[in-house]
């Protein structure tokens, strides 16, 4: 991001944060996009680990499996992240959304688009139809919540 100079002029307002915040916990797709990554991958990584440390590598298969099965089950942590975001201080959130910028100019958002809040908004709902965008953006949330 800080290679891409066009970035280092957007300014990313309180307005352009909370209009992220309010796409990722209104937006459905976004929410299978969380639910999905979160879930499925911390069970079948935990099951995979505890299998193949009993079993080998087919017991890390069987283990994989049933952690994805149990991640299925389990409820949403979509919401915890959520607030995790809402929490962070401001270098992060312009951080976050310099990310965010660069996901959607990448997918085919002009500049200017980004600019104004109603087109951002327009943007993120329109371009997180693709599965990528969705991924990324929800990658560099996360990212940002770890961070």
């Amino acid at each position: 991001m800080d290679d891409i100079p066009e970035y280092d002029t957007y300014s990313t307002s309180e307005a352009h944060y909370s209009e992220l915040m309010h796409f990722l916990s209104e937006s459905g797709s976004m929410r299978e996009t969380a639910k999905s990554s979160m879930k499925q991958s911390l069970y079948a990584a935990s099951g995979a680990f505890v299998g193949s440390f009993i079993g080998g590598p087919i017991g890390g298969l069987v283990g994989g499996v049933a952690g994805s099965i149990v991640g299925f089950i389990k409820s949403d942590n979509y919401d915890g992240a959520i607030v995790a975001l809402t929490k962070l201080e401001r270098d992060r959130q312009q951080r976050l959304m310099k990310e965010v910028f660069v996901i959607l100019k990448t997918a085919g958002s002009s500049l200017q688009s980004l600019q104004n809040i109603e087109a951002f908004r327009e943007s993120l709902f329109s371009f997180a139809q693709q599965e990528h965008v969705r991924n990324g953006i929800w990658s560099a949330c996360v990212n940002s919540a770890r961070s």
